[in-house]
């Protein structure tokens, strides 16, 4: 196949354009993310303790690497600004998990247990956890710095993470796993308290926000370790309680994105609302559709295809999608979890082509 061209000012004001006007779309658009995993490989090495300690050398990294995406890709993709937004103690970590840094890797969360026998004096300590000291009069004054000099408004409490993985942040997937089939009675009490604690945890954080909500995004990858029994005893009255709170209205969005095969719950999901998803490629887009009839699909790229697949095999999987979902036009052209890092730039100008090419309405 040869060198396949695109007009990348072109392409990005016309997925602008269709993003906006989704219902007077002139083909399906694209969006992809370029996280942290995939920086480290394009710009690296650098130390990435540095890098999530240090703005100026962070700063620098990102220029660094939009320099060459917008070459490439016609986009920059990191952020530039000269202020970080500030955000409240992640809800594990005031839960007591704890965000460990280290050389080579991306931030990640240690247990708040470490064996199954430490659950009870857990869940005691969870019931004293005093949700309002997560925002202090500091975080506040921050705040209020940040909007003032970039005119931007902060929605705190607008995309969190999903029960289970939480669960598995606070508990560790092991002693979680144990505990769901040998304390079945703890659990619940468990479940309830994380519960309670998330919703007044979101409602403290958006009662500071002078911005509209319109619903909330969920990011949920281990909940494919629960059966569909296990989903709807523990983490459904859960995801209940978030949208009764937080996406009240059928307009409102209920967004779940989990990167993980978990077919099996989705219609448990389509049966709480949920009405925009970006799910795992080892489930056909076919498949999404069939059990989640009206919902928004963000998919169905396999991150791997795109980074390990050939020019026809990135352009099957963008004709598949097409194919089974262009028709009710209720799609946006996705990867099915991201961009796995190591991904070749010509592979994404690659998928760009493709869905400019054969998601023409």
């Amino acid at each position: 196949m040869n060198e396949i061209k695109i007009d990348l000012k072109a392409f990005w004001e016309e997925n602008e354009y269709c993003r906006q006007n989704f219902d007077k779309k002139t083909r399906i658009p694209i969006h992809f993310w370029l996280d942290d995993h995939f920086l480290f490989e394009l710009v690296g090495p650098f130390s990435t303790v540095k890098y999530y300690t240090d703005k100026a050398v962070r700063s620098e990294i990102h220029k660094k690497a939009n320099d060459i995406l917008e070459k490439e890709l016609g986009r920059r993709f990191y952020s530039e600004e000269e202020l970080d937004p500030p955000e409240p103690a992640r809800f594990e970590v005031v839960m007591g998990s704890k965000v460990v840094i280290s050389e080579g890797g991306t931030p990640w969360l240690e247990p708040a247990i470490d064996s199954v026998d430490e659950v009870k004096d857990l869940i005691r300590k969870l019931e004293k956890v005093e949700i309002k000291n997560v925002v202090s009069a500091e975080l506040i004054e921050a705040k209020n710095n940040y909007e003032l000099q970039t005119g931007k408004k902060l929605r705190w409490g607008s995309m969190i993470r999903g029960p289970a993985t939480i669960a598995t942040s606070l508990l560790g997937t092991t002693n979680l796993c144990i505990l769901l089939m040998d304390e079945p009675e703890l659990m619940d009490e468990f479940f309830k308290i994380l519960g309670t604690k998330l919703v007044e945890y979101i409602r403290l954080l958006r009662s500071y926000c002078n911005i509209e909500y319109n619903g909330i995004s969920i990011n949920d990858d281990n909940c494919f370790l629960f059966s569909p029994k296990l989903y709807e005893r523990y983490c459904a009255p859960i995801m209940e309680k978030l949208f009764k709170e937080f996406a009240p209205n059928k307009t409102d969005t209920r967004y779940q994105h989990s990167d993980s095969n978990m077919q099996h719950i989705i219609p448990i999901l389509n049966g709480l609302g949920v009405n925009a998803v970006n799910f795992g490629p080892e489930i056909h887009p076919a498949t999404i559709r069939k059990l989640m009839p009206n919902a928004l699909i963000y998919g169905q790229m396999p991150p791997f295809v795109l980074r390990n697949g050939t020019k026809e095999e990135i352009i099957e999987i963008v004709k598949r999608d097409m194919n089974v979902l262009k028709a009710d036009g209720n799609f946006v052209e996705t990867p099915a979890g991201s961009v796995a890092s190591g991904t070749p730039l010509e592979n994404i100008r690659i998928y760009m082509w493709a869905v400019q090419e054969y998601g023409r309405l």
